[in-house]
């Protein structure tokens, strides 16, 4: 699946995913002065081969909105655990790309604990060495990301 974000405006770019079959489904998302929200899901999904959270779920036919709209394939592989789980981890980095100071992954595994204790979730295993690699791609995109003009889209693959 080609995962394409555009950037927009101060406020909102786009993200559009093209499946395998050519159908595709798109929405807005809110610029953040770092790497997009869903963008920091595509790196973590990626890497730690998560198959029942959000791009899965878009892969699979679901259609993009504040609640996805499934398909009975994407209803199938989608996993609540995996789904809040992966949220806890994208909302973690965030959190350490907006406090200024250099991530470190003590505090990474700290703020996930927390994060995954808040909606009483086993925390997920996140090695030090994918927790490098999640980082420096994040923040290689993060640069490629704010260097773009307005209209300008990044083509990724999932």
């Amino acid at each position: 699946m080609q995962v394409i974000f555009t950037k927009g405006t101060q406020r909102y770019g786009q993200l559009r995913c093209v499946r395998m079959d050519g159908s595709a489904t798109q929405t807005q998302m809110p610029e953040q002065g770092i790497a997009p929200h869903d963008m920091i899901h595509y790196v973590v999904e990626k890497r730690l081969h998560i198959q029942g959270a959000f791009f899965s779920q878009v892969r699979a036919g679901a259609d993009i909105s504040f609640a996805l709209e499934h398909n009975e394939t994407s209803r199938v592989i989608a996993d609540k655990t995996e789904v809040w789980q992966t949220e806890s981890i994208v909302e973690t980095l965030q959190s350490l790309l907006w406090s200024g100071e250099t991530p470190t992954y003590d505090g990474f595994i700290y703020l996930l604990e927390q994060a995954c204790n808040s909606r009483d979730l086993a925390v997920p295993t996140v090695s030090q060495s994918d927790f490098e690699h999640i980082l420096n791609e994040i923040m290689d995109l993060s640069i490629e990301w704010q260097g773009m003009g307005e209209g300008q889209s990044l083509t990724l693959k999932f």
